[in-house]
């Protein structure tokens, strides 16, 4: 069976033969005092309640928001290697230095399996779990403070 596609008839050939064209009583089609004026007009008198949300109200200036970027421990001993390509980080005697600036991230979290390898962290923030692991790995950590001291500190 075969159907043909059917076009949608326009509003105005649907209204032919309706005198009022869907407009309720044919006086209500005489000028602007129908509408209550033309364009913004009574927007602060009689058309308050339409214009309420424009005029009148300050709207609230958004603040643009910095999402932090957070690494596990063990993504980020896996990545070393690619990142000393990148001559974003340095070994030294110290151990491997990483700065959160270089590599992007803002913040370590402490999910790996036994880390080995010293690590220096500079410009990271660091998880308490983070901190342990990387302080028992004989590894330190310089720049910002842990989270919880910094709330202690204010």
């Amino acid at each position: 069976m075969f159907f043909m596609t059917v076009r949608k008839r326009k509003r105005k050939n649907r209204y032919l033969g309706q005198r009022s064209h869907g407009a309720g009583n044919t006086k209500n089609r005489r000028g602007a005092g129908n509408r209550g004026g033309r364009g913004k007009a009574g927007s602060h008198k009689h058309r308050f309640q339409l214009f309420a949300k424009i005029f009148g109200t300050e709207r609230p200036q958004l603040k643009a928001q910095h999402e932090t970027r957070a690494i596990n421990l063990d993504m980020l001993v896996q990545l070393l290697p690619k990142f000393a390509e990148e001559k974003k980080t340095e070994k030294t005697a110290q151990g491997t230095i990483i700065d959160g600036k270089k590599i992007c991230f803002d913040k370590v979290l402490g999910k790996s399996n036994g880390l080995k390898e010293k690590l220096v962290l500079r410009n990271l923030r660091v998880s308490k779990k983070a901190r342990e692991k990387i302080l028992e790995a004989e590894g330190t950590i310089e720049g910002l403070p842990l989270e919880a001291e910094k709330s202690e500190g204010e």
